[in-house]
C-alpha cells in the first residue's frame, strides 16, 4: 500500500505492527459455552450486540465463535411513507423509531413499553383515517383496539387486533404492582422479542410497509 511505502525505511523495509488477538477462552467454561447469551462488541456508547450461536475449538485449539446480530431492522419493515397520511407520518414514524432505538439495547420492560406505545399510535391513527373520530388519538392501546373491533368487526379485525393485544398484555408484566396483584412473571428478553415482532405484523397489517 502506498501508506506502507511512506513509512518504509531507505533500505526499502517496511515495518508492520499486527494487532494481538486473544480468543475468548471464558466462553468455553461458561454453561453450554455461553449459547444463547448476548455478547456486546466495541466501547460504551457505541457499541452492537450479537447473540451466540455456537462456540467450538477448532483443529488448531482456538476458540471460534458465531454469531448473530441482535438488530430490529430486519424485522420491523421501512415505513412506507407513500401509504401513510402525511399528517399521520410523523407521529407514525418516531414511535417506530423508539421501538428501533430500544429493541435488544434497553431491558425488555422499556421494549415492551415502547412497543405498546407504536401500537397504540399506529392503531390510532389507522383507525383516525377511517371514521375521522379525533377523540380515537388520546386513546391508550386496550381502548384503540376496542374502537378497531367496533368500526371493523371483531372477525374482520381479529388478526390485527391479537397482535395489538399481545403488546398489550405484556405492558402489564413490567409494572410491578400490576404484575403482583395478577401474579404475572417477568419480561423476559424473548418476551420483549415477541412484542418487536407483533408490532411489525401491525406495520405490514396497515399496508404501511415498504415492499
Amino acid at each position: 500500500m502506498l501508506s506502507d511505502l511512506a513509512q518504509g525505511r531507505p533500505d526499502g523495509r517496511v515495518v508492520k505492527k499486527l494487532n494481538l488477538f486473544m480468543e475468548c477462552q471464558a466462553l468455553v467454561g461458561l454453561p453450554n459455552h455461553g449459547e444463547g447469551l448476548q455478547l456486546a462488541i466495541g466501547v460504551v456508547g457505541a457499541f452492537s450486540l450479537w447473540r451466540i450461536l455456537q462456540v467450538e475449538r477448532t483443529v488448531s485449539n482456538d476458540v471460534m465463535t458465531i454469531l448473530r446480530a441482535e438488530s430490529a431492522m430486519g424485522i420491523l419493515p421501512e415505513l412506507d411513507d407513500t401509504q401513510i397520511h402525511p399528517e399521520s407520518l410523523g407521529a407514525v414514524r418516531v414511535a417506530v423509531c423508539r421501538v428501533l432505538d430500544a429493541a435488544y439495547r434497553e431491558i425488555p420492560t422499556s421494549v415492551v413499553d415502547q412497543c405498546r406505545n407504536a401500537c397504540a399510535a399506529m392503531g390510532s391513527h389507522w383507525l383516525y383515517r377511517q371514521n375521522s373520530d379525533l377523540q380515537v388519538l388520546e386513546k391508550d392501546l386496550g381502548k384503540v383496539i376496542t374502537a378497531i373491533q367496533n368500526y371493523v368487526g371483531i372477525d374482520k379485525s381479529r388478526t390485527i387486533c391479537s397482535a395489538l393485544e399481545i403488546v398489550n398484555r405484556l405492558h402489564p408484566r413490567g409494572k410491578q404492582n400490576e404484575a403482583r396483584r395478577l401474579d404475572l412473571r417477568d419480561v423476559t428478553e424473548e418476551d420483549a422479542a415477541l412484542a418487536v415482532h407483533a408490532t411489525g405484523f401491525v406495520i405490514r397489517e396497515f399496508g404501511w410497509a415498504r415492499a
